[in-house]
This record gives structure tokens, C-alpha cells and sequence, in this order.
């Protein structure tokens, strides 16, 4: 079953004047056992305008072997 909410787009302004956009993930859903990002990942984000949506996908982690 798909993990489904209401989020919200926002907007901040740094002191330095570069603006910055969120999107807040409600907790219930970022602390499921479904969903599938963990802070601190690295993601990629493709916007699709025809579609109207984003799309984010986990990128690779890069694994070095211990010597």
C-alpha cells in the first residue's frame, strides 16, 4: 500500500539572499518502516513538467574496500 499525505512547498530567504525551497515530509510518513530515505542520504531529484511531478531516487553509495 502506498505511503500517502498532504506536504507543503515552502520557501525561505537566506541572511546571504539565496532562496531556498522545502518540502515537509509529515513524521507519520518519514518514520514508516516503508519509506525509503534515511536522513542524510543523497538524492536525486528529477522534475517532470509535463507531468507535474518530481520524482527522487537515492543515489548509490559509493562503497571503498578496507584495505
Amino acid at each position: 500500500m502506498p505511503l500517502t499525505a498532504i506536504v507543503y512547498l515552502r520557501k525561505k530567504i537566506h541572511v546571504s539572499g539565496k532562496s531556498y525551497y522545502y518540502i515537509h515530509i509529515p513524521a507519520k510518513i518519514g518514520s514508516d518502516s516503508q519509506f525509503p530515505f534515511k536522513e542524510g542520504d543523497k538524492l536525486k531529484m528529477v522534475v517532470e513538467p509535463g507531468k507535474k511531478r518530481i520524482v527522487m531516487t537515492r543515489l548509490a553509495i559509493k562503497r571503498t574496500k578496507k584495505r
